[in-house]
Order: structure tokens, then sequence, then C-alpha cells
């Protein structure tokens, strides 16, 4: 053998073990290890011979907010992008992954070719559970060659047998069927929600249920929820409500801390965060995506919270680009007046102790420089235009009452069409447009409570049958839906459904003509059909009753095809 040949030789054998060293660092062994650490609940485990899980060793993964730095999503993409250069995977031998970027923890990565175009769906089926089909959505076309895609909807701590369909264009058929039992979940010991149908026979909206900020969890998750009330993903957040998801620009946008905002690609990998760490601003309640992808959201001022004791009164903007971080609205420069007026301290939220004049808890852009806010302490809708310019306030719906005598404001009012009683403490206010301008429709949970700290003398005599701070069976919070017309500077109540009462929190949607709520304090989510029957209500189990937010989401053309 000449010399040459021996270099080629032991070149080749070196770079095979420099492969399959890389590899294995890659990788983690299929079985747990055995020296358990305090992130074993957010690293997966891989078993059974398919689903493998990364090697996290070199990351220093020790709590969730460990997760949710670039870095760390950086390095992950890395060892995922090292695993699939290395090697081709084909449909019948696939790369399967346990929640590879840690921000789902009962989904799965896939990553394989086929020889022909093919569109890609699945089944999840595990014992006592319904089945969980889904066909995936991939950006390289209905049909397509190349395959990446996140699994969701396993059941966490069962095994779950789950059948991957590969369809070309001809009706051919192709299956591969393996089995994975998840971790189970980080926050309850239960997969399923107690279910209760309602006496109408409507068929409940495709989707999954988003439960956001479940006060009864051992730690603080988003849930998405199947319209049989299992748990179809965990997602952690750092012991904070995720406010609400958006899905825009093939993006997930949620809040994980009160001074962090991520996006999450349909992979699950988190490709941008927005980080309040250095500013003086904390988020809360609720935020909104403009056209160009910059995040407007609702902030507490902390020097502000220091030096004036007030919270609950800024807008601010997120730049989509640059991550900078600027002030859009101060409530006080707006409502002067108010502020003079309304001096009590609040008492019985987690402002205890500071002036929560406005308390806004939702915002909804109508276009990017015109916003409706609503404000629950003055159980007031407030609509401001030249947001990023000059804001001004266009106009307020309310009862008379709650500005009479407060500067010049009461000449803001809309006219009320109709003989009903105006929102109170409402949440989750929602801009619906119609056809025609200056008219759109507004729909809120109104929680019909005569909280108003801020002016302990406030008579709620125009407010009958209102309730106090405690959830109670003598009481009715209330599905509003107005219909607003700006050319006749007016309002009117048009559709109403009532609900458990809650005095706090809580949410509203409409999703396929029915509508989803949440009455937060009582735990109870529902949806109910058009005509205001119970389709079907969900509980969950914990102790301590409290759910933020329920939103459903189709994820259509982000995790599922349409």
């Amino acid at each position: 053998m000449n010399l040459q040949l021996k270099r080629k030789l032991f070149l080749l054998t070196l770079g095979l073990v420099v492969v399959t060293l890389t590899t294995s660092l890659i990788f983690v062994k299929q079985k747990a290890s055995s020296n358990a650490t305090s992130s074993e609940t957010i690293l997966p485990v891989a078993n059974g011979q398919t689903v493998t899980t990364l090697d996290y060793s070199d990351l220093n993964i020790k709590s969730v907010s460990d997760i949710y730095q670039t870095a760390t999503q950086t390095k992950i993409a890395q060892k995922i992008k090292q695993l699939e250069t290395n090697k081709t995977y084909s449909f019948d031998k696939m790369l399967v992954l346990a929640n590879p970027y840690l921000t789902n923890t009962t989904g799965l990565y896939l990553h394989f070719s086929t020889t022909k175009a093919t569109k890609v769906s699945y089944t999840v089926k595990s014992k006592g559970t319904s089945t969980f089909s889904q066909t995936l959505y991939n950006p390289n076309g209905t049909y397509a060659k190349n395959h990446t895609y996140q699994l969701i909807g396993l059941i966490a701590g069962q095994e779950n047998t789950i059948t991957i369909t590969a369809t070309d264009q001809t009706g051919q058929k192709e299956t591969k069927t393996f089995t994975y039992t998840p971790n189970k979940l980080r926050g309850s010991d239960q997969n399923q929600l107690k279910v209760t149908k309602g006496t109408s026979k409507t068929k409940l909206s495709s989707g999954l249920y988003a439960v956001i900020g479940d006060k009864s969890l051992k730690t603080r998750n988003t849930y998405l929820v199947d319209n049989d009330g299992y748990i179809r993903a965990e997602i952690p957040t750092i012991n904070y409500n995720s406010l609400r998801l958006i899905q825009a620009n093939n993006k997930l946008y949620l809040a994980v801390d009160d001074d962090q905002l991520v996006t999450l690609n349909r992979l699950g990998q988190m490709v941008q965060s927005y980080s309040l760490k250095d500013t003086n601003f904390k988020l809360h309640h609720d935020f909104a995506v403009d056209s160009q992808g910059n995040i407007i959201a609702l902030a507490t001022d902390t020097k502000l919270k220091a030096s004036e004791k007030r919270v609950e009164d800024q807008i601010i903007k997120i730049d989509a680009t640059s991550g900078k971080v600027s002030r859009l609205l101060d409530f006080k420069d707006l409502l002067g007046d108010l502020y003079k007026t309304a001096t009590g301290i609040e008492t019985l939220t987690n402002n205890k102790g500071y002036r929560d004049v406005i308390h806004a808890n939702s915002i909804q852009l109508t276009k990017d420089d015109q916003i409706i806010i609503s404000s629950r302490e003055t159980s007031t809708i407030m609509k401001i235009s030249n947001l990023t310019s000059q804001p001004k306030l266009d106009y307020f719906i309310s009862d008379s009452s709650v500005w009479q005598g407060v500067g010049t404001y009461s000449n803001l009012l809309l006219n009320k069409v109709g003989n009903f009683t105006s929102q109170a403490g409402q949440h989750s206010v929602t801009y619906i447009p119609t056809e025609t301008a200056g008219v759109y429709y507004l729909e809120m949970f109104n929680n019909n409570s005569a909280i108003m700290n801020s002016r302990t003398n406030f008579s709620w005599a125009n407010y009958p049958n209102s309730g106090g701070a405690t959830a109670s069976n003598d009481y009715q919070s209330s599905y509003y839906k107005y219909l607003v017309n700006e050319n006749t500077g007016s309002y009117q109540l048009v559709k109403k459904i009532s609900l458990p009462y809650s005095p706090f929190i809580s949410s509203v949607q409409t999703k396929d003509n029915n509508v989803v709520t949440d009455s937060g304090m009582t735990a109870t989510f529902a949806e109910y059909d058009a005509d205001g029957k119970l389709i079907q209500s969900f509980e969950t189990t914990g102790s301590t009753k409290f759910i933020y937010r329920v939103y459903k989401y189709d994820f259509n053309n982000f995790y599922f095809a349409n």
C-alpha cells in the first residue's frame, strides 16, 4: 500500500470518528440520566426506538428563563442543523426529536424528505382519549419533497401512537407508525379538563383553546386544549400570563415574562426576543402587533410607580427590527382632569397601595395609528387616534355618570341608543370591522362589577344588579356586543349572553359564529351558539380558581394546513 493511499484512508477514518463524536454530542442517550437535576421537568426524556432528544448538557438550562435566551435557541438550532446535514432522512427513517426547542413540552420535531411531492397528515392516539388528527402546513407547498414540522397533540405522561401519512398527488399513501411517551405536564396532574355538555346541539368551533394564566397550576404555562378538553400542548412561561397569542408574519407572538415578549416559528424555535429589562417599563394585560410587525403594548412605568405611585397607564412601542422601546402615551397627559379627581388608592388587586386611575386591560388596533382601549377602572371604552404623533381622544363609551363633573370629558361620550345598562369593569374588548367606514362591532366580557377604588365616592346608581369584588352566584356577568356608528356618534347593544359572574379578568371571542367565553374567577370557560345557548363548558380542577383569558386559534398556515 503506497503512502498516499494510507494517508487517504487515515483521513477518511478520522472524518468518520469526528462525525460519530459530533453526533453523539448532539444526541442524548435514550435512557433518562440517573443524575436528575432541577431541569428534569424542562428537558425532554426520550423513549422508544424512533424518538430521540438533543444533548443539552453544554447549555446549562436550569429554568424556563434559560429557554428563552437567544444564545440558547441559536445553539439548539445549530445542533439540529448539524444532524440534518450529516445524514439524509427519508420517510421511512425520519429524524424525530422530542421538543428540541423546549417550547412545547409534549411536542415533536419531524424532518425528512420524500422522493415524490407529498402532503403530510398525522393522527395521535392514546388510551382513554379521543383521536387527534391534522394535516400539516408546509411552506414549500401543499405537496412537497422537503418536510420539517412540529407535531402538536400528544398527551403528556402517556404512551401515544403516532401515525404519519404521506399522500402524493395521485392519492397514493404511505404511512409510518411509532410510539412516544412525553414527560408529564409541568403545571398540572390532569390531562383533561372537566367537560359539561350544554343544551345546544350546535357543533363546537374549530381549533384549540389557548388557556392562559391558570393560577391553580404549580407553574405558569399556556395550554392548548381540544374540544374534548384534552391538553394537546403546554407552552412554558416564566411564571407569567402570556396575555394572548398573536399569529402574524409567520410567527407566534407571546409574552413570557413582564419584561419579555418573544416570537416562535412553527417549529417551536424562538426566533426573536424583545426585552424590556434595560428600560423602566413592565408589561401588563395586553399587546397588539401593527402592520410593520411593531408591538404596541400596555405598560407600567416603574419610575412613575416609584415617584408618583401610579400604575398601568402607559402605552409603549417595541420596534420590530431594533427592539427599541419607546413611550407612545402617558394617560395622565391625555386625561389630566381625571387624575386630579381620581385620587383614591387601589385596595383589591395586585396594584394594592398604588394609584390605578385607568387600569387599561385590552388594546385593539383599528389601524396602525389608531387604537381602542378598555379601561376597567373607569368602566369606559376609549378610542384614541394619532397615537404615534400627538394622541387625541376621539370618543368614550360608558355610562354618563362616570364622567359627570370630571373636566369636559362628557363631551366625548357617544350616544347610547336603547334601554340597557352600559358595561362595568369590562375586559377583552375586541374590534370587529364591517364594510361600512366608521361602523363596527365591539364585543367584550362585561364583568358587571361595581369597583372603582380611585373614586370611592362614585355612585353606582346607574348600574343596577352589579356585583362586588367576590365571585358570587348572586350576580351575573355578560357577553356584550355593541354596534358602534361613528357617523351618527352612537352605540347600541345588539347581543347579550348571561355568564357566570367574574368581578375581574375574563375574556370573550366570536369563533365560527359561536361565542367563546372565560369567566376567569370561576376558572370556567365555555362555548355558546349564536342564540346564546350553551354548547359545552370546561372547568379546571385546581383549588385556586383563576383563568386569565381563553382564546381559540386554528393555527392555519402555521402548524396546520387549511
